[in-house]
């Protein structure tokens, strides 16, 4: 197992996400790739400043991520960290086939409701859509 991308927004479900994928890394040797995607809300046309919600959770991602780095840090394992925008399952599956990762690991609830409802189970669509094998953590 070479890449493993795992994808983490701060929540209780990424964490466990990304503990799996250290110790599958671990094991293997692989290289792990943390990904947090700042969603676009734009298309949603309520009355809001996008740019500002937008600024909010890229800021929030990246501070997810400063925490996913320690941990990597921490547990000796090699990862990159990046935060990417668009649909959520869209980008996971995308740079998942454009960067030949190996595993997608992911939790099986994200972070909110309210995002799952806006823009649907991400995990059921990487699951659906990934040219690789996922693994969702409970």
């Amino acid at each position: 197992m070479k890449k493993i991308l795992v994808c983490f927004d701060g929540s209780e479900w990424s964490m466990k996400a990304l503990d799996e994928t250290i110790n599958i890394a671990q094991k293997f040797g692989s290289e792990i790739t943390v990904l947090s995607i700042v969603p676009k809300v734009c298309f949603l046309e309520i009355g809001i400043d996008c740019a500002t919600v937008e600024a909010i959770f890229k800021t929030e991602a990246e501070g997810n991520l400063k925490k996913a780095e320690e941990i990597l840090n921490r547990k000796e394992v090699k990862g990159q960290t990046l935060v990417l925008e668009g649909s959520p399952a869209d980008v996971i599956v995308e740079f998942a086939k454009d960067n030949k990762i190996n595993l997608v690991v992911i939790g099986s609830k994200g972070k909110d409701a309210t995002e799952r409802t806006l823009f649907g189970s991400v995990t059921q669509k990487v699951t659906a859509n990934a040219n690789c094998s996922v693994l969702v953590v409970r």
